[in-house]
């Protein structure tokens, strides 16, 4: 088991990995719009230096998500609560570095 594995295990937290090659295939297909649109995005508006390209993302950001993004099927919070206090889980943390 990896340390990711035990420290999950000890918070009581299921792994659940994509095996579907539809679940896949959705990240990939998002990460490589991504990276292909970024890159000519910042081609077009003849930004060159990493520091113009990070004043510039928030625009791309949105103008990416006004076009791709769609609502939750489930919009609510659907995180579980934590069954440990957070002294515990620093303790557990601290143990595993």
């Amino acid at each position: 088991m990896t340390q990711l594995g035990r420290a999950l295990a000890k918070l009581n937290i299921e792994i659940l990995c994509a095996n579907s090659s539809q679940a896949k295939g959705r990240v990939e297909r998002a990460n490589r719009t991504l990276q292909d649109r970024l890159v000519k995005e910042l081609m077009l508006e003849g930004i060159t230096t990493i520091a113009t390209a990070n004043a510039h993302l928030p625009d791309i950001m949105a103008r990416f998500n006004g076009r791709f993004a769609c609502s939750p099927a489930r919009p609510g919070d659907l995180h579980r609560p934590l069954k440990i206090t957070l002294s515990r889980l620093n303790n557990i943390w601290w143990a595993m570095v």
